[in-house]
């Protein structure tokens, strides 16, 4: 266990679950951009300019999504990299 509470192991996979999440939100947000892409052409009515504006919410919050992913990836990789210097530095010793 680290001085932070948080083993390789469960670094490890906190750094595996936002690869999984960022790649199934990725692939959602392909699918939501190609139903935004033909909706003028299929729905110019009220509804259809509703339903634009929430694809348009939908953009702005997958980009913070993503972001917020991203951040916590780069955090759990920057933590086992830690983690790892003190275990090389101190012989094993901190666990």
């Amino acid at each position: 266990m680290s001085k932070f509470g948080y083993d390789d192991g469960m670094l490890t996979q906190v750094i595996s679950a936002t690869d999984n999440a960022l790649g199934q939100m990725r692939q959602l947000n392909n699918s939501v951009s190609g139903v935004s892409g033909q909706l003028p052409a299929v729905n110019n009515s009220t509804s259809g300019m509703k339903l634009s504006r929430l694809l348009n919410d939908w953009s702005t919050d997958y980009n913070k999504i993503v972001a917020e992913l991203e951040n916590l990836k780069g955090k759990a990789t920057g933590l086992l990299q830690t983690n790892r210097n003190v275990e090389t530095e101190t012989g094993g010793a901190a666990q």
